[in-house]
């Protein structure tokens, strides 16, 4: 058994249709020979059957399906599948099997490319734009065959300016290391392959502005809620310190009250030594005034009245 591709590569356009030639050459019988195409996807990563022929009845599968047509004739394998798509690109191998001939190589691979234009890209700005920070802008294609190279470029008063900076077209990274060295505006990325291009644009500026924005918004709500905490902690701690004081004034007042209120009572209470004094000998002033009042009664006594004296007077002068 020999199995042979003419075509170990095929390129197709998008939407157009693919030819894999394989034929084969037995020396057994063909009552039980059998033709098998199966495919591996490149993007899915694995292998699945796509057509299956054995006495003249044909069979297709998965998204294969009414889309392959197989030649019948002797010795050919080939197939023809119409509407090629980007996710048809992989490896395809005919495999030719013959029980009455199970010598030799009986399968043979072609690798199929299905070639498009790069699908748009996708622009984003990775990083915190701000003054000082690193900052890089992504671009990439999900479709694309062959893989598109990236190009950006900085779009100034109608103009296309090609960046110089840190730069790789294979992977349509850009670093910028510092964003002040870097006028405000839009920047463009541009893929591109032998079927065409496709760009998309991303605004630095606007971005730039915003995450300032959105940083000095935070700094002053962060400032706020810390001069509120300092604000209350020290009101708190003024309340306390007052309440400290008057609890202190208080202690001290109270025992002092107390040891007045004890002296006042103790000079009212009378003592036996005061009682007998004050009962024994009288003041100064109290005899004073006995020995006025007696003296006046004895004049009293020893004089004769007014009205006798002024009568004695009269007389004495007739």
């Amino acid at each position: 058994m020999t199995v042979t591709v003419p075509q170990t590569t095929v390129n197709v356009t998008v939407g157009g249709n693919a030819t894999l030639l394989c034929t084969y050459k037995t020396t057994g019988s063909l009552e039980s020979l059998f033709i098998q195409w199966s495919f591996y996807s490149a993007k899915e990563k694995q292998t699945l059957t796509i057509y299956y022929f054995q006495n003249g009845q044909a069979y297709e599968y998965g998204e294969f399906k009414n889309r392959i047509n197989g030649t019948t004739n002797q010795g050919n394998a080939s197939i023809t599948i119409s509407n090629m798509q980007p996710s048809d690109t992989g490896f395809y191998t005919c495999e030719v099997f013959n029980p009455q001939d199970s010598s030799g190589q009986n399968q043979k691979s072609v690798a199929v490319r299905v070639l498009v234009k790069p699908s748009q890209p996708h622009c984003s700005l990775r990083g915190t734009p701000e003054t000082g920070h690193f900052v890089s802008l992504s671009c990439y294609s999900e479709e694309g065959m062959p893989a598109p190279t990236y190009q950006w470029y900085k779009v100034s008063e109608g103009t296309h300016k090609p960046m110089t900076e840190q730069f790789n077209t294979k992977t349509g990274l850009l670093i910028i290391g510092n964003l002040t060295t870097f006028e405000a505006g839009y920047y463009r990325c541009t893929a591109s392959n032998s079927l065409g291009n496709s760009s998309c644009e991303v605004d630095l500026t606007a971005a730039h502005s915003e995450g300032g924005l959105i940083a000095g918004a935070l700094i002053g709500a962060i400032l706020g809620a810390v001069v509120i905490c300092i604000i209350v902690w020290f009101l708190t701690k003024r309340e306390k310190k007052k309440e400290r004081k008057e609890k202190a004034a208080n202690s001290e007042m109270q025992p002092m009250t107390q040891k007045q209120q004890a002296n006042v009572e103790y000079a009212n209470i009378p003592t036996q030594e005061n009682e007998s004094v004050a009962t024994a000998t009288p003041s100064r002033e109290a005899n004073a005034a006995n020995e006025y009042s007696t003296a006046a009664e004895t004049a009293a006594s020893g004089m004769p009245e007014n009205d006798e004296m002024q009568g004695v007077e009269t007389q004495t002068r007739a």
